[in-house]
């Protein structure tokens, strides 16, 4: 019985402690600056009909050639192996998050336990920024 608890409690408290985005998240995700651990800009959440969003099919920071863009995979911010970038899932130093507040967390796919690190794919379905 002492088993099964402490086996709940786990799974229970790992649940918790994820990074998963939830709908009433997106007013604080919205406008934010994304900014890479050696300090470029990287673009900004939000719908993709503003300037500067990631999900904004004719921005540079949304295309797949630009230098300064986390969906280019051949750039330091959107490959799988750079400590900077979004999609390495063990990145030491992924973009982080600003909104004028402070640090909200970090763009990344990696470590779903740590709830300071948020799937730029989550957010944009989860707003319904597509």
């Amino acid at each position: 019985m002492k088993i099964i608890f402490l086996v709940f409690i786990t799974l229970t408290s790992s649940c918790l402690n994820s990074s998963e985005v939830n709908r009433w998240d997106c007013n604080k995700f919205d406008g934010a600056k994304i900014i890479s651990g050696d300090g470029e800009f990287l673009g900004e959440l939000g719908p993709r009909w503003r300037t500067d969003s990631i999900f904004n099919d004719s921005s540079s920071y949304a295309s797949t050639w630009s230098q300064n863009s986390i969906f280019n995979t051949n750039s330091n911010y959107g490959n799988s192996y750079s400590d900077l970038s979004v999609f390495n899932e063990r990145a030491s130093n992924p973009p982080m998050i600003i909104a004028d507040s402070g640090i909200i967390g970090y763009l990344s796919i990696g470590d779903s336990w740590n709830n300071e690190r948020f799937n730029p794919n989550d957010i944009k379905y989860t707003c319904d920024w597509d």
